[in-house]
């Protein structure tokens, strides 16, 4: 064992005692929010246009403390679900690839039919695949393909959907996160490029949603630090605001079971610059996704416009993911088991890497690991410990 755990021992209880301490201070800080959450609820039109320069989250036309109750539940609909993973490239591996796997579920409620599941690996070899503009595609750039590759599978399978109610469900955020060290027209190619699958998914018929779990955002609460400063942009901008770490959903836990928030539009730069001009801006509301009597379960839960603001298509999203959740306990079932599908354990990873090496090998090509990789199969493998 290389891991001191006793010298850990004085940290961790250190440790305790400070969670202890942040958990006090966490409950006053809640009925601080509860309390301007109250306060400034009618205030939303005045908040709107500081609420942008701030990066807070921007009111819509309902009460801030806004609560709609779980709408009936259809007896028919259909939810599609997709999720991805990935093997990243390794400059220390016998060859430069990467592998984007994308899990997909259809669950056609009500029809009594078994769901159709799917798992869509594509491997990036080429030179044009692994590089782009002479950067190895690794990280955010090969998380940008992934979850375009997401995006594509729903609206895929939206388009041969036979019509009725239908729900397409992401993992996350709608919102194409891109590096703002790209250039401009990198950047707007990605996004578009999205927003073409989120215009396929609209022509179909279907609503799209995104849903976070556990979100650790806080742009509500940087909404209501901005109210109880009267709305004043500079202030809100020097002086500290004393619910900075309390995530929104901390905020939204007395909502009843199945019940949502108010709707807010998302501050971010690419949802204004990119997604309002093209009709798909985000929108978003809290929902507490637990069955009574059981802790509340709150997850943060993304639309486009044209769901937002269509009654109907905002029903059956909140609707559809209260029935999923129900199958579960408190998370959303067909994107559990679009995970599922999408995930690449550890056997796998081994299994494609033989895979890898026996294909190399037909066509005479000697694959090598660099000296680190190899120091590495060694050692955690527990084949050899390097001694002086």
């Amino acid at each position: 064992m290389t891991l001191e755990l006793s010298s850990l021992t004085g940290q961790v209880r250190v440790m305790g005692e400070e969670l202890a301490a942040r958990q006090r201070q966490h409950a006053d800080l809640v009925m601080l929010a509860h309390r301007w959450l109250a306060q400034y609820a009618d205030q939303g039109e005045r908040l709107r246009h500081p609420a942008r320069a701030t990066r807070a989250a921007i009111p819509t036309d309902e009460p801030l403390n806004a609560v709609h109750p779980l709408p009936a539940i259809p007896g028919r609909f259909t939810v599609i679900a997709a999720d991805g993973s990935q093997i990243q490239p390794d400059r220390h591996g016998a060859v430069l690839y990467h592998l984007i796997n994308i899990g997909s579920l259809v669950y056609r409620h009500g029809s009594g039919e078994t769901p159709e599941a799917h798992s869509e690996p594509t491997l990036g070899y080429t030179e044009a695949d692994v590089y782009e503009n002479g950067m190895l595609v690794a990280g955010n750039l090969l998380d940008v393909r992934r979850d375009l590759a997401e995006i594509t599978r729903l609206a895929d399978l939206c388009a041969v959907e036979p019509p009725g109610p239908t729900v397409a469900l992401a993992d996350g955020t709608l919102i194409l996160w891109v590096l703002e060290d790209r250039s401009e027209e990198w950047r707007r190619a990605r996004v578009m490029a999205y927003l073409d699958q989120l215009h396929r998914i609209r022509e179909a018929g279907a609503a799209v949603a995104a849903l976070t779990s556990r979100p650790r955002r806080a742009e509500v609460t940087r909404l209501l630090h901005l109210a109880s400063l009267e709305g004043d942009e500079n202030r809100a901008s020097q002086e500290p605001n004393p619910l900075e770490h309390l995530p929104d959903r901390a905020v939204f836990e007395p909502l009843p079971p199945g019940a949502r928030s108010a709707l807010f539009a998302s501050p971010s730069s690419i949802n204004c610059d990119y997604y309002h001009p093209a009709g798909h801006g985000v929108y978003f509301y809290y929902l507490n996704l637990a069955e009574e009597g059981r802790d509340p379960v709150i997850a943060r839960v993304e639309m486009p416009a044209w769901v937002a603001n269509d009654p109907d298509r905002l029903a059956l999203v909140h609707a559809s993911l209260v029935a999923q959740a129900r199958i579960t306990g408190d998370y959303p079932y067909a994107l559990a088991r679009a995970d599922e599908l999408a995930f690449i354990s550890g056997p796998e990873r081994e299994a494609f890497e033989d895979m890898v090496t026996t294909a190399l090998l037909r066509v005479g090509v000697r694959p090598a690991l660099s000296p680190k990789a190899y120091y590495k199969t060694l050692t955690r493998q527990g084949r050899r410990k390097h001694r002086v």
